[in-house]
């Protein structure tokens, strides 16, 4: 584990390393829609490709998974990551 935390602002290659680290660390990028009034909540999900190709899937995935920048596992992911490109 990285001994350092890295404060990233949400730039489209800050929120693609983003992208990159959750699938690293979960496998996948999914998330409940609880908003909607049925008795299930709606799944969601995007790939890196989607997100890559998109802009309005671009703006989805930073509103919903830019708090993920400030987790530990998920920062240091993406500092590993930063690295190779």
């Amino acid at each position: 584990m990285s001994s350092v935390f890295k404060k990233y602002r949400t730039t489209r290659r800050n929120v693609l390393l983003l992208a990159q680290a959750i699938i690293n660390v979960y496998g996948k990028i999914a998330w409940q829609d609880y908003a909607s009034d049925s008795a299930y909540p709606d799944q969601h999900s995007l790939n890196l490709n989607e997100i890559k190709g998109s802009p309005e899937k671009l703006e989805r995935f930073r509103s919903e998974f830019t708090h993920q920048m400030y987790d530990n596992v998920i920062n240091d992911d993406m500092q590993r990551l930063e690295q190779y490109i």
